[in-house]
């Protein structure tokens, strides 16, 4: 491999831990609003189940009502965070792709300290890459749940409050609904973790690359160029 290739896989490398970095933040994200939905689910169930129960049952009809329509606007939000991560774990993928392909170009073994930290690199690198493609199926499987609870909760309308089997019937979809896409997001944080915890195995390494490159165009009869502070492992989201 020669220095200039070194130091190109070393940036996809850093490119693709930043990347994961981000996603695992955003999926973070993610639990906490459907826990906050489930809460306002919780509450419409409740008022639901007063209305049957008390003499004000328009008043609590209305209240249940108007936690359906707080629980639209989570999974509102809940489909922003959806495409936010998406383009994270694309991103993710493509500069493992790119870091691949750039570690396979060619095999410069004249340089033993080189050749251990590419061998070193490569499986982990291969880890990545494959919790990315798990977690990318499990994050369009979660957002579907929460579509299909958001379109539970807008069948509640002012007319079907005359039939409150329309509210419950939608209380108890949007419940099922999103208790499956709270499955697939503890599912999806253990395999972003994962993904998280090899970038930045990765990128450790990527920077020992790195600094070795840089010796090398440093030495006597070599080009020597600038110093460039390598990405931070680890790197703050967002």
């Amino acid at each position: 491999m020669t220095t200039d290739t070194a130091l190109h896989a070393a940036d996809a490398v850093f490119m693709a831990e930043q990347a994961v970095s981000r996603a695992r933040h955003v999926v973070e994200e993610l639990h906490t609003t459907i826990n906050s939905a489930l809460r306002v689910l919780d509450d419409a169930e409740l008022d639901s189940a007063k209305a049957r129960l008390s003499d004000r049952g328009d008043y609590y009809l209305e209240a249940a009502a108007e936690h359906l329509s707080r629980l639209q606007r989570r999974c509102s939000d809940n489909a922003e965070l959806t495409d936010e991560l998406t383009g994270h774990l694309e991103r993710a993928s493509q500069a493992v792709i790119d870091a691949h392909d750039l570690l396979l170009l060619d095999a410069d073994t004249t340089d033993p300290a080189r050749a251990r930290d590419v061998a070193q690199l490569k499986p982990r690198l291969a880890v990545v890459g494959e919790m990315i493609d798990l977690a990318k199926p499990m994050a369009r499987l979660a957002a579907q749940h929460v579509e299909s609870a958001h379109l539970a909760a807008q069948q509640v309308t002012p007319p079907s409050l005359l039939e409150p089997v329309t509210l419950e019937r939608s209380i108890a979809t949007a419940g099922k609904e999103l208790g499956r896409a709270d499955e697939d997001v503890r599912l999806l944080e253990n395999v972003v973790d994962h993904a998280a915890a090899s970038a930045r195995q990765s990128a450790g390494i990527a920077t020992e690359i790195t600094d070795n490159a840089r010796r090398r165009m440093a030495e006597p009869g070599r080009v020597q160029i600038p110093h460039q502070a390598a990405p931070s492992v680890g790197s703050p989201a967002r």
